[in-house]
C-alpha cells in the first residue's frame, strides 16, 4: 500500500484491474485505491504473472503492507511454510536502522537481502519504492523512517504499524505503554483500535488524560439519539476519513483565523481587460485564484512562520513553498488540495497554468499520489461558491490556510466619498504555536497590498 500524503497512514483498495494468474506489464495499471486525498490506480512494478492478491477490494490497510506478488515470466508463487495461501499481516515488518525494508509477507524462494546488501529496487513508484526478491516479486511501498514513525520494535521484540505509532504519537501514548498493550490483530499485534481503546478506558479514569483518539466514541450525552422518520446516510470512506484528519487537526494544533477585507478592482479590471488574451497567450485562464496564489506565496517570502510545521518545541521553516490549493469534486462535493511544487518560483502563467492543470487531473481523478503530498501552505477559495468568508480548518501538518471569500461589489469610503469597488474578504487561519495574531494580519496586509497594485492591463506577449 503506498503513502498517498504525509498525514494518511492507510489506504483502501477499491477495485483489482488484474486477477491472480493474468499477466501483467510494468506500470499497468494494477489496482485502484482510495484516501481522504486521493483516488488513483497504481501501477505494476515489474512485469510478469500477477501470483496472488493478498488484499481483497474493500479492505483498508496500512501503508506499507504487501498486497500481492508478482512472479517473474516462467516461475510460480507458492507460500511459505505457515503462511496460509492468500493471507496477509496489516502489519508491516519492522525496518532496522540503516537496513532495508523488508516485506511482511515473503513468499517461497523470495529471501530477503542481508543488511550489508540492500535489496534491490525495481524502480520509482508513487509515494514510495518497490522493494523486490527473486524470483518472486512481494510488492509494498515502505514510508521512510524516521524517528517517532518508522516501525518501531521494542522490549520483548514487539512492531507497530505506522496508523499505531501515530495514533500513540499524536495523544502521548509512550513505547513502553503501547508494548504492554493486550493485541487484538493476528499473532497478537497491537491494532489503531487497541490503542483508542485504551485511551477510551484512560480517559474515562482521570479527568487530566490524553484526549479520545478522534475515531473514538465520546460520551453518550454527547450523542444523537436516531429518531422515527430520520433518514440514515452512511459516511463514504472519504467523508470518515476527512472527519478523522479535521478532528485530529484540531486536537493537535490551537486554531487562530485572521480576517481582511481587500479591494480587488484592479484584479477584476485585469481579468476583463487582458483574460481574452493571457488565455490565448497562455493556454490558461487568468483567474482570482492564480492573481492570489502568487500575492500569497511572495508574501510567504516574507513570513516564513507561516510556511512551516510544529515539530515539538521547534517550528521547522520550509526553504521552497509547495502550495497546496483545495479543488471542489463535482460528483461527490468533496475536497481534494493537489499540491503546486516550489510556487514560489513560477510566473504569473506558471500559477495559472498550475492551478489550470491540477484543477482538470483532480476532477478527472487522474491526480497520483505525489500530487497530493508535501504541501506547505493551502489555498482554498469557498467564494466561487459565494461564500463570504470562513474559518477553514488547517491541513496537517501546516501552520497556515488562506480562505478567500467572493469577489462582490459593495459601497465603500475613499478619500471620504462613497464608492463602488469591488471587494474580497480574505481569512487566515493560522497555527498558534508557530505565530501570533501579529504577524498573520501583517501577512495578510501585504498580500491585499499585492493584489490592489496589480496593473489593469497586461502586455501579454511578454508573458
Amino acid at each position: 500500500m503506498p503513502q498517498m500524503g504525509e498525514s494518511i497512514a492507510e489506504g483502501t483498495i477499491v477495485k483489482w484491474l488484474k486477477q491472480a494468474g493474468e499477466a501483467v506489464a510494468r506500470d499497468e495499471p494494477l489496482f485502484e485505491i482510495t484516501t481522504d486525498k486521493v483516488d488513483t490506480e497504481v501501477p505494476a512494478p515489474a512485469a510478469g504473472t500477477l501470483a496472488e492478491i493478498l488484499v481483497k477490494a474493500g479492505e483498508t490497510v496500512d501503508i506499507g503492507t504487501a498486497v500481492a506478488t508478482i512472479a517473474e515470466v516462467g516461475e510460480s508463487a507458492v507460500s511459505t511454510p505457515g503462511t496460509p495461501a492468500g493471507s496477509s499481516s496489516t502489519e508491516p515488518a519492522p525496518r532496522s536502522a540503516g537496513g532495508p525494508s523488508i516485506p511482511s509477507t515473503l513468499q517461497e524462494g523470495a529471501r530477503p537481502a542481508p543488511a550489508a546488501a540492500p535489496t534491490p529496487e525495481t524502480g520509482d513508484a508513487p509515494g514510495g519504492h518497490f522493494r523486490t526478491t527473486q524470483p518472486t516479486k512481494t510488492v509494498s511501498f515502505k514510508r521512510e523512517a524516521t524517528a517517532g514513525t518508522a516501525s518501531a520494535a521494542s522490549s520483548g521484540g514487539r512492531a507497530f504499524s505506522p496508523a499505531v505509532l501515530a495514533t500513540a504519537r499524536q495523544a502521548g501514548v509512550s513505547l513502553d505503554t503501547l508494548t504492554g498493550l493486550a493485541g487484538s490483530g493476528r499473532g497478537g499485534r497491537v491494532t489503531k483500535r487497541d490503542v483508542e481503546r485504551h485511551l477510551a478506558d484512560r480517559g474515562a479514569g482521570a479527568a487530566s488524560a490524553a484526549p479520545v483518539a478522534a475515531s473514538g466514541t465520546p460520551p453518550p450525552a454527547y450523542l444523537y439519539q436516531p429518531k422515527p422518520g430520520d433518514e440514515r446516510v452512511a459516511m463514504s470512506t472519504v467523508r470518515k476519513r476527512i472527519a478523522d484528519h479535521m478532528t485530529w487537526s484540531t486536537r493537535i494544533s490551537p486554531h487562530a483565523t485572521a480576517i481582511a477585507e481587500c479591494d480587488m478592482s484592479n484584479a477584476a479590471a485585469l481579468v476583463e481587460a487582458a483574460g481574452a488574451r493571457f488565455e490565448a497567450s497562455v493556454g490558461a485562464p487568468l483567474t482570482y485564484t492564480a492573481l492570489v496564489a502568487q500575492a500569497a506565496v511572495k508574501a510567504l517570502g516574507e513570513f516564513r512562520t507561516l510556511n512551516a510545521s510544529v515539530v515539538g518545541d521547534e517550528v521547522i521553516l520550509k526553504p521552497a513553498v509547495n502550495l497546496g490549493v483545495a479543488v471542489a469534486l463535482p460528483d461527490s462535493g468533496e475536497l481534494i488540495v493537489p499540491v503546486v511544487r516550489e510556487a514560489d518560483g513560477l510566473s504569473l502563467a506558471g500559477f495559472a497554468k498550475a492551478v489550470k492543470d491540477l484543477a482538470v487531473r483532480a476532477r478527472s481523478r487522474r491526480l497520483t499520489p505525489d500530487d497530493v503530498q508535501g504541501g506547505t501552505f493551502t489555498l482554498t477559495n469557498p467564494g466561487i461558491f459565494g461564500g463570504l468568508t470562513g474559518t477553514p480548518i488547517l491541513n496537517q501538518p501546516e501552520v497556515g490556510i488562506l480562505g478567500l471569500g467572493a469577489v462582490t461589489k459593495r459601497p465603500v469610503v475613499l478619500d471620504d466619498a462613497i464608492a463602488i469597488r469591488s471587494i474580497m474578504m480574505m481569512s487566515l487561519t493560522f497555527d498558534h504555536r508557530a505565530a501570533d495574531g501579529m504577524v498573520a494580519f501583517q501577512y495578510l496586509a501585504r498580500v491585499r497590498e499585492q493584489l490592489e497594485a496589480l496593473p489593469t492591463d497586461l502586455d501579454t506577449s511578454k508573458i
